[in-house]
């Protein structure tokens, strides 16, 4: 069975042949395709897709953390697969300009991940005693004369409930995201994952500023405990900050 397939990594800015001492994707060797002064990070594969696993997500994962210590990396997404050795190395060919250009632009970058949760106690709190005019609607329900005006007060107290979630994002995620985006080289805003998040963030940072920038979000979790919860992930490759269109491999 063949395995002239490549899967992707990433890119690197290394102009000799490499191997890896850790496996890629389907326990596979990880080495460089070079082409000048870049290379691509890949593995053999028989496949032409892989399946998300959690295994697979987390191999693919490794090697880009593995890679990140020691160089700048423009990631790939997971599943990226071309045909041959050929096509790498067209790939590198076509687009060498732009991907030179864009690892200079990200060399000593990572980024960081922060997700903000509203804590359930709190809000429930806030919910049950905290606000006199939801107090005031509860009572009006309970009170209402017929099930069409309870009706339109479950409507109304809905979208009171809307607000107070809304004024707790104002409150504390977006002074978190605020306060840590003049901390960053870039950032960027992500979908919600669930009611409870009301931040998902990602920060481009210097590498040597790391320090600085998780002591910062430290502060900010001990400031608002109790309020909301913070999930703080890095460094990762600037997944969120790679600005390249390739040209594809005809």
């Amino acid at each position: 069975m063949s395995l002239e397939r490549k899967y992707i990594y990433g890119i690197i800015e290394e102009s000799k042949p490499m191997k890896f001492s850790f496996l890629g994707v389907g326990d596979t060797e990880v080495y460089t395709i070079n082409h000048r002064e870049l290379a691509a990070v890949v593995s053999d594969t028989v496949l032409e897709e892989i399946d998300p696993t959690r295994k697979d997500v987390r191999a693919h994962t490794v090697v880009q953390d593995e890679l990140l210590k020691n160089c700048s990396l423009l990631p790939m997404g997971f599943g990226m697969i071309t045909d041959s050795k050929d096509d790498v190395l067209k790939l590198l060919e076509k687009n060498y300009q732009e991907l030179s250009r864009e690892l200079v632009r990200l060399a000593g970058k990572v980024e960081v991940e922060l997700k903000v949760y509203w804590d359930q106690e709190a809000m429930i709190k806030e919910l049950q005693g905290g606000s006199e005019d939801l107090t005031r609607l509860k009572a009006k329900i309970n009170g209402a004369a017929s099930p069409i005006e309870a009706q339109r007060l479950l409507v109304e107290a809905g979208k009171l409930v809307e607000r107070i979630t809304l004024d707790w994002k104002a409150r504390y995620a977006d002074r978190v995201y605020n306060d840590l985006k003049g901390l960053s080289i870039d950032a960027r805003l992500n979908n919600p994952l669930g009611v409870k998040n009301v931040l998902n963030a990602s920060f481009l940072i210097g590498r040597a500023r790391e320090s600085d920038f998780q002591k910062e979000v430290f502060k900010l979790d001990s400031q608002y405990q109790g309020k909301v919860n913070f999930k703080y992930v890095g460094p990762l490759a600037p997944y969120n900050f790679v600005n390249v269109n390739l040209e594809p491999v005809s």
